[in-house]
């Protein structure tokens, strides 16, 4: 018996070993065969790390290359001394050279007895220093983004806004958001369980990052201005809480100019959506009068009437089976042209009652009424356009006039856009084309023609008509000095939550210049002007005509070669008439000058002159020196022009006024400019970045900038 105990146990010790071996085996074969993706996966998330190296965001120009949004990086440099290899001379050369200090310096700092050592911040590092210092142990590189948007003419909500995150929240930087975000890259490094050294470089390619392209948009700064501007002035000039203005180009879509008052600050949450989108696409309005463009060229189109058909004005009231509808005036007998002239509503809608229900229906769909037009800006409202079923008998006539139907600014601009171009309805247009670093265009962005609307009997019979509208009708005050201009008034009573609010009006403009060969087309919105201008040939026309006198006298775009050239002469007083410069090239425009014995300032750089001041026409003085402005000539020179004076502005109003120029920045140092290469004055290229050095004014600051660095840390 005392024997078969140990064999006993023998076997069981033996069974158990087998056991056991057979476990480990099976965990072996499990690990190393079965699931081995799984664990080498999870073993490469414990001990592998992809550092991110952000891409910079492009920036956005106006058509012109003027900066309206431009992004500045800067990054904050910290150490964690007992993980950085301070005996490694390469590693210190590298850190030393990206902080602006000498390696003595950086030494000394780093052997205090301190967890975390803030060396620097807002520093303008190249991406192979950014590459260099990602693969350095112990250090902590925090990038900055610094969006800036020098232009202050532009609704907020137009150019939009970025999130925290660097992604664009709103308008162009979120419609635009793949053509300027570019693609992050990224440096793969590893760690060690116990190396003190922290996580190393490893022996991997990685990938640089791919910055963002420059976007270049339709937006002409030059009229830009001239709208802001006056829609300011009138806004206040009329008493209305608010206003709106938009310049587009009809043979293109060409949106050239968006102006909205009161200005509202950018929404950074999606869900406020009065502070996110354009309220000239987002809101909607009952046009009135100026929609009978859309009924007069059905009626015209349908046979229905024709333009000398005629109709009685029944003297300023008419009862219908619907309602009584007045006219502003007392017309009698009224031709179908001199009712859309003087906007009689009763002669419109005794026309209109000739009209199919469903093909006028469908006719304003035709025109992108109660559809989107299909900009590329997010949050566009569609307007509000009911089906005929759900139309009660006053909703024909009503619609007719310019009531009981919603549109947006944007709508009612791209239909006129349709009459001005001669009968093609087009997709606004916002965006001209992408640029990457080199100034290679990667992406243009041609015009779209939706459809076409209008024969080129009816555009021209339309057009014809939104001429008499200016010489003889509602919107003489339209009227603009040596340019032949057309389009149409409105008049509507606001609706709110479905109720017209008594003396609350919408007054409204839209017309094209020039009249002959449209170039603009251009709508003024004014909401709720006072009591004695809230017709819109008293306020809204008048705007119209101050927008495009500017436009006009400031710029090229009506140049004629024809009438250029205004004659020389002066007004007894010893003062010369100006001349015009315009579209002249440089050297031209300087010689012209010096024949008439004027004196003028003007960049010599190849280009053409777009802009002068004073204005042609004007008489100056002798002694009077006119002021030229030039379009450089962009693939035969980058030249931008002379640095400015930036020494002893913050970095910040350095940046800004740098950028008003066309020019990036280097910052070594933090503070106060105290010097800046090249020198104030040079002549340079648009690819040259001015170095400033920067420094604290006081210990004080000094201090402070050690804190916020440290703190961007932690």
């Amino acid at each position: 018996m005392s024997e078969l105990f140990p064999r006993h146990r023998l076997s069981v010790a033996s069974i158990a070993v087998t056991i056991i071996i057979g476990v480990v085996i099976w965990r072996l074969i499990d690990i190393q065969i079965i699931d081995h993706e799984r664990y080498s996966a999870k073993a490469n998330r414990q001990w592998y790390v992809r550092r991110p190296i952000p891409a910079r965001r492009g920036n956005i120009f106006d058509r012109n290359g003027y900066p309206l949004a431009v992004t500045h990086w800067t990054y904050t440099i910290g150490v964690t001394p007992r993980s950085f290899p301070v005996h490694d001379r390469k590693a210190v050369a590298c850190l030393a050279d990206a902080c602006d200090m000498s390696k003595k310096e950086l030494r000394r700092r780093l052997v205090r007895d301190e967890a975390y050592v803030a060396l620097g911040r807002d520093l303008h590092l190249t991406e192979d220093q950014v590459s260099k210092l990602s693969s350095l142990s112990g250090v902590a590189i925090d990038p900055n983004h610094d969006r800036l948007y020098p232009y202050e003419a532009m609704p907020p909500q137009f150019l939009g806004a970025i999130n925290a995150e660097g992604s664009g929240t709103a308008g162009v930087e979120l419609a635009f958001q793949g053509t300027l975000a570019g693609e992050d890259g990224w440096l793969l490094v590893s760690q060690l369980p116990g190396d003190p050294r922290g996580f190393q470089p490893v022996n991997a390619p990685g990938r640089g990052p791919r910055d963002g392209d420059d976007l270049y948009l339709t937006i002409d700064t030059r009229i830009q201005s001239i709208v802001d501007f006056e829609l300011e002035q009138a806004v206040v000039r009329f008493g209305a809480v608010g206003g709106m203005a938009i310049v587009v180009e009809p043979s293109t879509g060409d949106v050239l100019a968006v102006s909205e008052k009161p200005v509202r600050e950018i929404a950074r949450a999606a869900s406020q959506v009065d502070c996110f989108a354009l309220r000239s696409m987002n809101c909607i309005y009952e046009p009135g009068s100026t929609f009978k463009l859309i009924t007069d060229s059905y009626l015209l189109e349908s046979g229905k009437v024709g333009p000398y058909d005629v109709f009685f004005g029944e003297n300023g009231v008419a009862h219908f089976d619907f309602g009584t509808i007045h006219d502003a005036h007392e017309y009698g007998w009224l031709t179908f042209k001199e009712s859309f002239v003087l906007s009689s509503n009763i002669c419109t809608i005794k026309a209109a009652q000739a009209a199919n229900a469903g093909d006028f229906y469908r006719y304003m769909l035709r025109f992108g009424f109660g559809g989107r037009t299909g900009v590329d800006l997010p949050a566009e409202s569609r307007g509000t356009l009911r089906e005929p079923g759900a139309w009660s008998t006053r909703s024909l006539p009503s619609i007719a006039i310019g009531h009981e139907i919603g549109v947006t600014a944007l709508q009612m601009a791209m239909a006129y856009c349709a009459l001005a171009n001669g009968g093609d309805l087009l997709v606004p247009r916002v965006a001209l084309e992408a640029r990457d670093g080199t100034g290679a265009v990667v992406e243009r962005f041609s015009p779209v023609t939706v459809r076409r609307v209008l024969t080129d009997r009816t555009a021209k019979t339309m057009q014809d008509f939104c001429k008499e509208v200016v010489l003889k009708g509602t919107g003489t005050k339209a009227a603009v000095n040596g340019i032949e201009v057309a389009g149409k008034t409105g008049t509507s009573q606001k609706a709110i939550d479905g109720a017209y609010q008594k003396g609350k009006y919408v007054a409204s403009f839209i017309g094209f210049a020039p009249a002959s060969a449209p170039r603009v087309v251009c709508l003024v919105v004014l909401d709720e002007p006072d009591s004695h201008s809230y017709y819109g040939g008293e306020s809204s026309a008048i705007v119209f005509s101050k927008i495009i006198e500017g436009i006009n006298l400031s710029t090229d775009l009506f140049y004629n070669a024809g009438t250029a050239n205004i004659a020389m002469g002066d007004d007894g007083a010893g003062r010369k008439r100006v001349p015009s410069f315009l579209r002249l090239t440089a050297e031209a425009a300087i010689d012209r000058a010096a024949g008439c014995g004027l004196e003028v300032q003007c960049p010599r750089v190849k280009g053409i002159v777009y802009s002068q001041t004073p204005d042609p026409g004007t008489y100056v003085s002798p002694e009077d020196e006119i002021k030229l402005m030039v379009r450089a000539e962009r693939p035969k020179s980058e030249t931008v022009g002379n640095v400015p004076d930036v020494a002893g502005l913050s970095i910040r109003e350095a940046r800004r006024l740098l950028l008003g120029c066309g020019l990036d920045c280097v910052v070594r140092g933090f503070g106060i400019v105290e010097r800046q290469e090249p020198a104030a004055g040079s002549l340079v290229s648009r690819a040259v970045k001015v170095i400033l050095f920067c420094n604290p004014r006081s210990a004080a600051d000094l201090n402070e900038g050690v804190q916020i660095a440290d703190g961007a840390r932690h």
